[in-house]
């Protein structure tokens, strides 16, 4: 089990080593995973209510228009492009557990904020922008230490399991979450409702610091050792130079930038084309709560009856197919509405079901000092397209029309998806890869 004192590069094992117990039990005989099972989904619950709370603070309560509400949007995200690779650099060299609870905290604080700046009465858009870019420079952190902190919690052919059931938690505080951060702000005025995100993080980090699972002494940095740009320049290096890395992460990216467009024209279609009520446009987007779920569920089984490399193909492509039936429906009545559902459905178990696989791949084909850098890489890579994406895709639905430009995107996102088929990935069978050497 991983409640020994762990290696830096294989997490106290051999690469290939098989765990004493079948993974299903004896993951659930971990006491430290299940402590971090409860902090990640107070954390993604606190996040789920703020998602819906911070726009209705500044709409509702300081009177914010769609500029300034872009521009909090903006502020919360930015913090991927100039952060994530140096929190990579910070997350390798130091322990990945604490980092969690540092990231738990800066979020309760800086939301925190927001109420006692609505009592004093202080709060207005630039109190509300610098909370965003505060949260979203801490979810960074959490993001990228979360994903190379549970390596070091389970053994290396638990990981398909452990992250199937962390993604079903995710999955279940994205369809609650937001319901609750309604509920929340219907019982309170809205910059009070925050303060139920505030209780979640704090229960996180408090959770998380009750992990006991030793992990290794940060390595002292020497005087004339490398220096941070250096260390982010091996990540790159790693994920650049392994042909699995490589073709993933270029894949993802170019897949990021198309998703992007097709968000950009599917948020204006849905209303304008199609002309659904706004309550019809939530419930089609609800219906991907569940089908994440169900594709959470399902992920950690599918690879190792067919195979990842062909789990990882098939669902990535048909996904996209998919979603060219959103293209082809005309009109607003019940049959159009199901049939979106039932697509949005479709695709989010898909989706979770590809993003599930390729993260133990990832995961377990990176070594242990790395894998905060080269999460970090992914991260970087594959946000940084995705603003670009979402002007190309509005300028598309300007210029050739929202019908054409759905279809046209949904068949760009499908030949980017197929790239899989020429990938290293696809000699992948149901057994993980091994650590490559640093």
């Amino acid at each position: 089990m991983a409640t020994e004192q762990v290696d830096t590069e294989t997490g106290g094992k051999s690469p290939g080593e098989p765990s004493a117990q079948p993974p299903e039990r004896s993951l659930w005989r971990n006491p430290d995973f299940g402590k971090y099972l409860v902090g990640y989904t107070a954390s993604d619950f606190g996040h789920q209510i703020s998602t819906v709370a911070i726009p209705l603070v500044a709409v509702l309560t300081v009177g914010a228009n769609s500029f300034e509400v872009g521009l909090m949007r903006s502020a919360n995200q930015v913090p991927y492009l100039l952060f994530a690779l140096f929190f990579g650099v910070a997350v390798d060299r130091w322990r990945r557990g604490r980092m969690l609870v540092f990231a738990d905290i800066g979020r309760a604080l800086a939301l925190g904020l927001i109420p006692i700046a609505y009592a004093l009465d202080r709060l207005g858009v630039p109190a509300l922008v610098l909370v965003a870019f505060l949260v979203g420079t801490c979810s960074v952190l959490f993001d990228v230490s979360s994903q190379a902190y549970v390596p070091r919690l389970v053994d290396r052919d638990q990981l398909a399991h452990g992250n199937s059931i962390m993604e079903s938690l995710r999955s279940a505080s994205l369809i609650a979450g937001p319901a609750a951060g309604g509920v929340f702000v219907g019982w309170f005025s809205p910059p009070n409702a925050l303060t139920a995100c505030v209780v979640f993080f704090l229960i996180s980090a408090g959770t998380i610091w009750l992990i006991r699972t030793a992990e290794p002494r940060p390595e002292p940095v020497a005087d004339d050792g490398p220096g941070a740009i250096a260390k982010i320049g091996e990540g790159f290096k790693l994920v650049f130079g392994n042909p699995i890395l490589r073709s993933v992460v270029g894949i993802v990216a170019m897949f990021n930038f198309t998703y992007a467009a097709y968000l950009a024209i599917y948020v204006v279609y849905l209303p304008v084309e199609l002309k659904l009520s706004s309550y019809s446009i939530g419930l089609v987007f609800a219906a991907a709560g569940p089908g994440l779920l169900v594709g959470a569920l399902f992920s950690s089984w599918l690879p190792k009856r067919f195979g990842y490399g062909r789990v990882l193909n098939l669902s990535a492509i048909m996904s996209c197919l998919f979603l060219f039936g959103v293209s082809l429906l005309h009109g607003n009545g019940f049959v159009t509405v199901a049939v979106l559902v039932l697509l949005n459905f479709l695709y989010g178990a898909l989706g979770q079901t590809f993003i599930v696989a390729l993260l133990g791949i990832r995961q377990s084909i990176t070594p242990d000092k790395m894998l905060g850098r080269v999460t970090a890489t992914y991260r970087f890579v594959g946000v940084g397209p995705v603003p670009l994406g979402s002007m190309l895709g509005g300028l598309l639905g300007e210029e050739v029309g929202l019908r054409p430009a759905l279809f046209s995107v949904t068949l760009t996102m499908t030949f980017v998806s197929s790239l899989y088929l020429f990938s290293a990935l696809r000699t992948i069978g149901r057994e993980l890869p091994t650590a490559v050497d640093a």
